[in-house]
């Protein structure tokens, strides 16, 4: 105990809120150590009894701390004074939060005196915090994409961003910010700007991303509930990687933008694949509560009118209809799944049988032709739209001349500025002739019409489409990644991997993931074999096997455009049955950093 809390006071970056003060005010932690109580215990055992409460709230769901609050309980400043010190003690151990946001005190005062004025709750989320990853605007801090000189000019953002803005007014608090990859563009968890974030469940390995923050932070029991962006996987496979429950809506239900008006995409004038704005929480619970007040506000539309009019619909969540669930392990999943995942889904097929749905088998590339090939041509094809001027062999070329290199910086013609190994593995081509470079049927003459691309999109997305009506699906149940989290050094090796979420982004089907069980001995020692002829791929897949029990596994569920509340409705089937009762709260991670990007974490 006393070595937890010498890593919390070492961590302290501002004053701490006092839980024992009426006020919320705050007190000097390091000399109050030293002090007496008036009981004539010292105050290390004071925090130690104080640490104790801490746990029993940070066990509570999003409902149960919200009751406890409107009660008289507990009180906004107790519950976030619990959450900020198991905070501190997460990003110590992974490195997960950006920046604290310093008004979060005075708002949960604010919170406290509105319900024992008026006796009314502020909102459905009273007194809740929560954290949000740095891509969110929050109004007086920077948004720096994980880019180490938009940290260094830390630009403040002078309005909240719609998502912020709609929680706060639910009462929610915000009191961090997160950190994210490199422009959001790897599924590892490094960027420049911040470094490398490490997984609560074992700092060996990666957190996941690019919503890397969100996964450790809510992941190791310092926050709620988190807010991240998903445009490959960027809710999921953090997600996946840290026992949570997470989610990447249809992109048009929510929206980047601000109070301002502005349009904010990927790139200006992008609609090729729109991200989207997801929870990250602990329980289906949780995620249910957090999209309700998402998706039911008038804020987001109001800021957006491009935000589709789709309040949360609780018929469709809370309707026992039996389902058609389709499911498939190998499809999509590249390299093939570890042992363990092909364990998660045959234990979630037994779950939701159990459950009275009928399960089939579906499958998109191999039955109904629609091929990973022909997915990734045309993403490649949207992308280089991006690139004025520049054609997709071009842009091929270019990306081809950048080579990652762990453990140290990459500097490239082009950009001659330190990137992540991870970010460019993620912008090289990978090796010509494999699994991972599969061959792309557009000719690069019209990669650089818009028309043409986005038509190619629209066509695969019909056709898509008219499977999942030919054999007659609610839902689907897939893998969430092949593999659980691995080695912070590795994530370079298996860039391609990401075609597992991504396609989901591409198709624009609502796609959530929900734990079902961990890795056992027994997992890893069964053969596994990746399946690919990428050799350094299938190496490092191999290689996320040695020493990787007790991580968390989870399965996938994809629902049709607009549909989430069916998707929600399954992962809590799924949940209910697996009963895998991961206690985040009580992960006691080692402190690790990477002494180079993308390096071995010390």
């Amino acid at each position: 105990m006393a070595a937890r809390l010498s890593v919390v006071v070492a961590h302290l970056e501002s004053p701490r809120i006092d839980p024992n003060r009426s006020d919320g005010g705050t007190g000097d932690a390091t000399d109050a150590s030293l002090e007496s109580g008036a009981n004539g215990a010292t105050n290390l055992e004071v925090v130690a009894t104080s640490l104790d409460s801490d746990r029993k709230i940070l066990s509570l769901t999003l409902r149960e701390l919200v009751s406890a609050m409107t009660s008289g309980s507990l009180s906004a400043v107790r519950v976030l004074a619990a959450y900020r010190r198991r905070a501190e003690t997460v990003t110590a151990a992974t490195n997960s939060v950006a920046c604290w946001v310093a008004e979060a005190e005075a708002d949960a005062v604010e919170v406290d005196r509105r319900l024992r004025e008026t006796g009314k709750a502020v909102g459905p989320l009273h007194g809740v915090p929560f954290s949000v990853k740095d891509h969110f605007a929050v109004r007086g801090y920077p948004v720096t994409m994980g880019v180490a000189a938009l940290r260094q000019k830390a630009k403040l953002s002078s309005v909240d961003c719609a998502v912020v803005a709609t929680l706060r007014s639910a009462g929610a608090i915000c009191f961090c910010k997160t950190t994210m990859t490199e422009k959001g563009d790897t599924w590892g968890g490094g960027s420049p700007a911040f470094g490398d974030t490490l997984n609560p469940w074992n700092t060996l390995r990666t957190a996941g991303g690019s919503s890397c923050g969100e996964g450790a932070l809510v992941g190791g029991g310092g926050s709620p509930f988190g807010v991240g962006s998903d445009v490959g996987g960027s809710v999921r496979v953090p997600s996946a990687f840290n026992g949570l429950c997470g989610l990447k809506p249809t992109a048009g239900r929510s929206t980047f933008s601000t109070d301002s008006g502005k349009t904010i995409l990927n790139k200006a004038g992008d609609y090729g694949v729109l991200a989207s704005a997801g929870p990250l929480t602990r329980s289906v619970t949780d995620l249910v509560d957090v999209c309700d007040v998402l998706w039911s506000s008038t804020r987001t539309r109001r800021t957006n009118p491009a935000v589709a009019p789709v309040p949360f619909n609780h018929s469709l969540l809370l309707s026992h209809r039996p389902l058609r669930i389709g499911w498939y392990i190998d499809e999509y999943t590249y390299p093939a799944p570890h042992p363990a995942v092909s364990r998660a889904m045959q234990q979630a097929r037994d779950i939701l049988t159990r459950a009275g749905h009928t399960l089939v088998p579906f499958q998109p590339s191999s039955h109904y032709g629609i091929h990973m090939a022909d997915i990734r041509g045309v993403m490649v094809g949207l992308l280089s739209l991006g690139t004025a001027g520049v054609s997709a062999a071009a842009a091929r070329k270019r990306a081809h001349s950048v080579k990652p290199t762990v453990g140290s910086a990459t500097v490239t013609k082009m950009n001659p500025v330190q990137h992540h190994p991870d970010y460019t593995a993620m912008h090289s081509m990978p090796p010509l002739g494999t699994q991972s470079s599969a061959a792309t049927l557009l000719p690069p003459s019209k990669m650089q019409d818009p028309h043409y691309a986005v038509a190619a999109r629209d066509r695969l997305r019909d056709k898509f489409g008219a499977a999942w009506r030919h054999a007659d699906l609610d839902v689907l149940v897939c893998p969430a990644f092949p593999f659980p989290a691995c080695r912070v050094e590795e994530v370079h090796k298996l860039t391609w991997a990401i075609q597992t979420t991504q396609v989901y982004n591409f198709l624009d089907y609502p796609a959530g993931v929900v734990p079902v069980t961990t890795v056992t001995s027994t997992d890893t020692s069964q053969p596994y074999d990746p399946q690919t002829d990428d050799h350094g791929l299938g190496a490092a897949a191999l290689e996320s096997l040695i020493g990787s029990e007790g991580l968390p596994v989870a399965v996938q569920v994809v629902a049709r455009p607009w549909e989430e509340e069916l998707c929600l409705r399954v992962m809590g089937d799924i949940e209910r049955g697996a009963k895998c009762g991961l206690d985040h709260a009580s992960l006691q991670p080692i402190q690790r950093r990477t002494t180079n990007l993308g390096g071995h974490p010390q």
